[in-house]
This record gives structure tokens, sequence and C-alpha cells, in this order.
């Protein structure tokens, strides 16, 4: 028995940091599922709301770590960045009898500290990172929906869940496509 080599894909060299990507995938696709059942299931019971919030963050917080793990330069402000949100979520999901007040507490310090930090690790490194402007953006955005939640918290738990939701579930949607889309991959190449 012999093995047939002469295929396309023997030439085909293995792709660099498949790992990370599969990871990346897996956990876009989680983010896709958490923020779809946030955003149609904003007035869930306290409990359920937190632990779902909580999820949304602590998944949040791994798919930046592992999009600032698999580049090159900043990797350790990623880490902190995804850890900030990890610790809310963690806070939000597993915090005995959590108010309402409370869950839109932690997650308004979350997504503020998040936000913030985002925004100065976008300017910072803007001679480095293209297109640093929607990062900075993205982190101006959080930090108004973390004071919001802070300043209004009854009446932005429904509008957090939805926010939070939607954000989630399109940063997961971007992952899943960043994940298995390989830049530099050619259609239509010979395969010969």
């Amino acid at each position: 028995m012999t093995a047939n080599v002469s295929s396309s894909y023997a030439s085909a060299t293995p792709s660099r940091h498949t790992g990370v990507r599969v990871a990346v995938g897996l956990l876009g696709l989680a983010a896709v599922v958490l923020g779809v059942v946030l955003l149609f299931n904003p007035v869930a019971a306290a409990r359920t709301l937190a632990l779902l919030i909580g999820l949304s963050l602590v998944i949040g917080g791994l798919l930046e770590m592992a999009v600032g793990w698999a580049g090159e330069q900043r990797r350790g402000m990623s880490v902190a960045l995804g850890a900030v949100l990890v610790v809310g979520g963690v806070l939000a999901a597993f915090w005995p009898g959590v108010t309402l007040f409370t869950l839109a507490l932690i997650t308004g310090l979350s997504l503020i500290l998040h936000g913030a930090a985002r925004v100065g690790l976008a300017v910072a490194a803007r001679k480095e990172i293209p297109n640093w402007g929607w990062l900075a953006l993205a982190g101006a955005v959080n930090v108004l929906v973390g004071v919001l939640a802070i300043a209004w918290p009854k009446a932005t738990v429904l509008v957090l869940s939805v926010v939070l939701g939607l954000q989630i579930a399109v940063f997961g949607l971007l992952l899943l496509c960043a994940a298995f889309i390989r830049p530099g991959a050619r259609t239509g190449a010979p395969t010969g």
C-alpha cells in the first residue's frame, strides 16, 4: 500500500498559528451563541442575566487574549485587557445573591476599565497598529456603555443585555471570519 503524495495537498505548508486560529474560531462561535441568547432573552431573571453577562465578559476577555497572543507586539497589554473582562465576568457570574444594581456596576466598571485601556493602547501604538482609530472608537463605546450602566442601572439592564449581546455576537462573527479566512489566500489557485 502506497500513499498518494502527488495530490495538491502534498505541497501544502502547515498554517502558522493553527491552534490559535481554532481557539479563536471556537471562542468566536461561543460568543455568537451567547450574544444571540442575550439578544433574544434580555428580560431573564437577575441570576440568569448575571450568568449570561458574566459568560459574555469572560468569552470577550478570552477572545481579547487569544487575538493579542497571536500578535507579535504588545502581547502583555492584550492579556491585561482581556483579564479585566475575565475578572468582571467571573465576578458577575459567581457573585452570591447578585442584584441588578450590582450586576450593572460590575459590568459598567469592567467596560470602563477595558475601554479606557483600549483607547490608551490604540493611541500609544498608533504607528504600529493599522486602523488604530477603530480600536480607539471601540474603546470609547465601551466607556460610554459602562458609564451608562453605572449612571442608569435600572433602565440599562435591558439595554445592557441587548447592547452587550449585539456587541459580543458581532465580535464573535468577525472572529469566526478572521479565524478561518487566511490572509493572502488566493482563489482559483492551480491544483496541479
